[in-house]
């Protein structure tokens, strides 16, 4: 895909793409392996991303501007039937009906 066609829109989350992560020297690798960071702006209105990877662990804030957009890739969001469907199952027990109280808690 050619470089002007990738777009990374404001709080798309984002990591590192494996291939690029090959290729870092090991420190390098070790700060972004398994993080998951969000697009905050544009490098001076070009399409190269400004992600900021939150703190995890013992590894604190990395905000890194001008990220050339062909080293990252966005993270698959779950949908949100995916995450609905184990709270009803415990919700439910093996029912598979929520009683009018319950339905009022899952959903407020």
């Amino acid at each position: 895909m050619p470089i002007d066609r990738i777009q990374f829109p404001l709080n798309a989350k984002v990591r590192f793409a494996p291939d690029r992560l090959a290729v870092l020297n090991p420190s390098d690798r070790k700060r972004l392996e398994g993080r998951v960071g969000v697009v905050q702006g544009h490098l001076n209105h070009t399409r190269k991303p400004v992600v900021c990877f939150p703190a995890d662990g013992s590894r604190g804030v990395l905000r890194l501007p001008g990220v050339d957009p062909r080293h990252i890739e966005l993270v698959e969001e779950s949908s949100v039937e995916t995450l609905i469907e184990p709270v009803l199952a415990v919700a439910t027990g093996d029912h598979g009906k929520l009683s009018q109280i319950d339905m009022d808690a899952l959903f407020g």
